[in-house]
């Protein structure tokens, strides 16, 4: 699992409760990761600790009592949703040993406006409809990370979006989004070229009303319950319809 923050803030508390909840329900031996943070260490530092947790996992995890050959699931929020699309890829790509199985992404950062592909721009336009969600993520706080993190716009390690070589051969993958995130039309875009153009099997479900990052802040509102409750179901579908 890993944190969202836009790549400069947060930490594996910030996913700690999702963590148990897929251990507690579903059996998983969760591995929840600290990778290191812009400004003191920006990109490609984040993609690169993101890809060794996997390796370590893949290698190691027997020591844990897990069977990846059985299940082998990568999932985070925001930030973490972008590097766990950025693994998938080079997990598929190295030919990764067992290969993943599935990939849950909630509220994903999947490709800045700006390099958007032409054919999708006209219908991503949830940064201007969204930018004055209470309580969301804002442009200002994007501009700012994005500047911290200094992604190269042309590497797949942070726009796989457009990744040189397609999205065939992924895994099943999982969409958590929010309707008032202004981030929201990356994750439906994305979640789009994977199923029409790739072939790659999805599930997604949208939050109407919220923002990003909603379900932290408020985890009494029954969005918020919900988010878990099909969290729990639809990485359960991961784990029951693997794809290799």
């Amino acid at each position: 699992m890993f944190h969202g923050g836009g790549f400069v803030i947060g930490s594996v508390n910030s996913e700690d409760h999702s963590c148990r909840l897929l251990a507690r329900s579903l059996g998983f031996i969760v591995v929840n990761v600290e990778y290191r943070l812009a400004p003191e260490y920006p990109f490609p530092y984040a993609p690169n600790d993101a890809w060794d947790a996997v390796q370590w996992a893949a290698t190691h995890a027997g020591s844990l009592g897990a069977d990846p050959a059985k299940c082998f699931i990568v999932g985070g929020t925001s930030a973490g949703a972008n590097l766990s699309n950025v693994v998938a890829h080079l997990a598929r790509d190295e030919g990764l040993e067992p290969p993943l199985t599935g990939v849950h992404l909630m509220v994903p950062s999947c490709c800045p406006p700006e390099v958007m592909p032409e054919k999708y721009k006209a219908r991503c336009k949830s940064m201007e409809k969204n930018a004055n969600a209470p309580g969301g993520l804002t442009i200002a706080a994007i501009k700012k990370w994005r500047k911290a993190y200094n992604g190269d716009l042309n590497s797949p390690l942070y726009v796989f979006f457009n990744h040189p070589k397609g999205h065939a051969g992924l895994p099943p993958h999982f969409f958590q989004i929010a309707g008032m995130d202004i981030v929201r039309d990356e994750g439906l875009l994305y979640e789009e070229l994977l199923r029409e153009e790739s072939g790659v099997s999805t599930k997604k479900v949208v939050y109407r009303g919220v923002p990003h990052g909603w379900w932290v802040a408020t985890p009494h509102i029954e969005a918020s319950k919900k988010f878990m409750k099909d969290m729990e179901e639809r990485v359960r579908w991961l784990k029951e319809h693997p794809q290799r």
